[in-house]
């Protein structure tokens, strides 16, 4: 059985935090930790970006499961996609794209991927 993982406390990155040294912090792995919050590149943390500190739920502490991290819509990235491209298809900017979605490298999309696109 795949166990649920939520969001038992959100984090505001600071000066000088690694994925690490959150992790070590909130005794969590690294790898649930980039999964909650679809991390992809884990040396390219922006300061002031809040993440979910994932845990598993006790069903008797009455803890919601964690709101979907995009509040926006979902879009899967496809072959020949451009990130100029998928602004202009959502009438959206790259600056709000990238806001969204902090990790993502602009220059390196791969089909796929999954980004937030903002309101």
């Amino acid at each position: 059985m795949k166990r649920k993982c939520y969001c038992v406390e959100v984090y505001t990155i600071k000066p000088g935090d690694t994925l690490y040294s959150i992790c070590k912090q909130y005794s969590v792995s690294v790898c649930d930790l980039m999964m909650a919050n679809r991390i992809q590149n884990p040396y390219n943390l922006r300061i002031g970006t809040k993440i979910c500190i994932p845990g598993e739920m006790d069903p008797t502490a009455g803890m919601e499961p964690a709101e979907p991290a995009c509040q926006g819509t979902l879009y899967t990235v496809e072959r020949g996609d451009t990130l100029y491209m998928i602004a202009k298809m959502h009438g959206v900017t790259l600056n709000a794209i990238m806001e969204a979605n902090p990790d993502i490298d602009p220059y390196n999309l791969r089909v796929g991927m999954k980004l937030c696109i903002p309101r």
